[in-house]
């Protein structure tokens, strides 16, 4: 009787919680104040701060740095994505690679394996907001599906 109870406890389903979706139409930014600036200046809040602006498929930007992202993979079941870049600062050129997930509902982790062993060097300083080297924290902007040229 108990191995009967414990094999219809074992099949029958169990209902996850939803997972959390990355929304890849919108503009994600790692300072959450630099939406609304981003709604109200367009392109000219990147002189008033200095934050990062990520746009699938086209990648990261900030004034002085970009990546840009030539390969996005997924899979089935699951919200988490690789991205393959080839990123760009004055001086430099390297490729790099991201795994992008679900970090809040309106927000996504971006972890960058060039950031990671950067910081693993000792050349970066640690992360701040995880333990998780390489790792940056963006903001959805809902109110932005592009960045406003004036």
């Amino acid at each position: 009787m108990r191995l009967a109870l414990a094999f219809a406890v074992l099949a029958t389903p169990v209902v996850a919680q939803e997972d959390m979706v990355i929304d890849q139409t919108k503009i994600y930014a790692s300072d959450p104040a630099a939406c609304a600036a981003l709604e109200s200046k367009g392109i000219d809040a990147f002189t008033d701060s200095d934050f990062l602006v990520l746009k699938f498929p086209d990648g990261i930007q900030s004034m002085e740095f970009q990546c840009n992202f030539y390969d996005i993979k997924s899979r089935p079941n699951t919200p988490l994505l690789h991205v393959s870049a080839v990123c760009e600062a004055p001086g430099e050129l390297y490729p790099d690679t991201f795994a992008i997930a679900p970090f809040a509902e309106n927000a996504i982790q971006v972890v960058s394996s060039y950031d990671a062993m950067m910081v693993t060097a000792g050349i970066y300083p640690p992360p701040g907001p995880t333990t998780n080297p390489g790792v940056t924290i963006y903001t959805r902007c809902d109110n932005l599906s592009e960045i406003p040229v004036d």
